[in-house]
């Protein structure tokens, strides 16, 4: 009994080796004539697979041609030696006055790109929003001034807020050359490229991205049947759906007697600064939530939307260029700088420009060359077309020397009251002073005034908040 454990351990296989079924057995002997075949099958079947390997990647590179392109940067701008003045006895297709050429040549960087962004009440047609942006794809950095849309520019039209330029041509293409005019006699360059938005797109951006939190810093209440309005955000911080994101970028006051500021202000309405400021955060915000890398799974919807809500000179595959970019260069919001153009109220209520503000030129020309021009050349007051109120706000000069209204530049008449009382009679060679109430007999000579054409129709915003009143220096404007 005993031998039998060792001679069943003897008879069991080593069980540490390969089993039978694991074993390799020779197969059928080949002639050499099979084995060439065998070969060529297995050859054919590997370029087989290759040749569809590179038609998924010859198809992949044809989409991201398509889907992602960069886009060019347009010809060297004017001269800014040559001095191109303006043809007086010629009537300018567009009402644009350009009095000097603006700054182009060399850049700093063939990766830094500046963009005109507006976007259009749809009510009145007025543009409620205008930026203008340098990104610098390079060092991943961006800067985005925006301008107050009660800007005063320099043009002939009774209207001379930089929000009315658009609306102001029939012509849609034509509106856009004049903005991008004015604009570049606020900034001293020409932007490479425009974007018109139509502002349902932050809504549906909102939602294509799951929301944004957002830190609302005012109450927001604001009901207008005429234009189908209602606004009602709280103030505080918390996740924003697309219509909210609506309500907030459209927010421009509250129904009187509801503070937008409860506790600390019985006001109705923030400055247009303010507003600006809200939007700045809100839009910091959307970028913040859009630069994850996680919303590059949406770039389908994302054309979608760009097609629907934007028009521009640029392509939906240049901007989802810049959008890659941005997201695979590792823009962060931080790197992404907001500010608004510096400028200064435009005179006392009961004035006529009271409610419109102007470039404070010395903070101005500091911003736009260190955050904005893409140029080696730096921008001069002598690229500028900058209008300056006076204290009283009823009369307007241009940094140029040369309104293009002139009739801007002619205080209003005053009218003289009635007398209560008949004049008292006196000789007008004895007499002496003037009595306080009483006529002046010889009074001097101001030449001929002509009537102002009517104001702009009162809006029902507050006016900008005013800024220290700006030093009378232009800076030097002489040829």
């Amino acid at each position: 009994m005993s031998d039998q454990p060792k001679r069943h351990q003897e008879e069991t296989p080593d069980r540490t080796g390969p089993g039978k079924r694991l074993e390799k057995r020779p197969g059928p002997a080949q002639d050499p004539e099979q084995a060439r075949k065998r070969r060529e099958k297995r050859i054919m079947a590997v370029m087989v697979a290759l040749a569809v390997v590179m038609v998924i990647a010859a198809s992949l590179a044809m989409l991201y041609r398509r889907w992602v392109k960069r886009p060019e940067l347009p010809g060297p701008g004017p001269d800014a030696s040559v001095s191109l003045p303006p043809d007086a006895s010629a009537e300018p297709t567009l009402d644009i006055d350009a009095i000097e050429p603006k700054v182009g040549g060399e850049r700093r960087s063939k990766a830094i790109y500046t963009i005109l962004i507006f976007g259009s009440d749809t009510t009145s047609g007025l543009t409620d929003t205008m930026m203008v942006a340098t990104y610098d794809v390079a060092n991943q950095k961006a800067a985005v001034m925006s301008l107050p849309r009660d800007t005063l520019i320099n043009v002939r039209r009774w209207n001379k807020s930089l929000n009315a330029v658009y609306s102001a041509y029939k012509d849609p293409d034509q509106g856009v050359e004049a903005l991008k005019s004015e604009v570049s006699e606020l900034v001293g360059f020409t932007p490479d490229y425009y974007v018109q938005i139509d502002w349902e797109l932050v809504g549906e951006m909102v939602e294509a991205i799951g929301g944004v939190w957002f830190d609302n810093p005012y109450h927001m209440e604001y009901y207008d049947p005429y234009q189908d309005l209602n606004i009602y955000q709280e103030q505080g911080y918390r996740k924003l759906d697309g219509s909210d994101a609506m309500q907030i970028v459209r927010w421009r006051h509250n129904n009187k007697n509801v503070p937008y500021n409860p506790g600390v202000s019985t006001a109705y309405a923030a400055s247009d600064l303010e507003r600006l400021n809200v939007q700045h955060a809100f839009l910091k915000a959307v970028l913040k939530q859009t630069l994850q890398i996680g919303n590059i799974t949406r770039i389908g919807q994302l054309i979608e939307l760009f097609n629907s809500r934007v028009e521009s000179d640029l392509a939906v595959e240049n901007m989802l260029w810049f959008g890659q970019e941005a997201v695979l260069g590792g823009l962060k919001v931080d790197d992404v700088e907001f500010f608004t153009m510096p400028c200064l109220g435009a005179g006392p209520k009961g004035s006529r420009y009271y409610g419109r503000v102007y470039p404070n030129q010395k903070e101005l020309l500091g911003l736009i060359n260190e955050k904005l021009n893409p140029f080696v050349e730096e921008v001069t007051i002598k690229q500028l077309d900058l209008i300056r109120v006076s204290k009283d706000g009823n009369t307007l000069s241009s940094s140029t020397g040369k309104l293009a209204d002139p009739g801007a530049g002619i205080p209003p008449a005053v009218d003289t009251p009635e007398p209560t009382e008949p004049p008292v009679e006196s000789d007008p060679i004895a007499s002496g002073p003037v009595e306080s109430g009483a006529v002046d007999p010889d009074p001097a000579e101001s030449g001929p005034i002509d009537s102002p054409p009517p104001s702009a129709p009162a809006e029902p915003d507050p006016p900008a908040t005013q800024g220290p009143e700006e030093p009378a220096d232009w800076g030097d404007t002489a040829d």
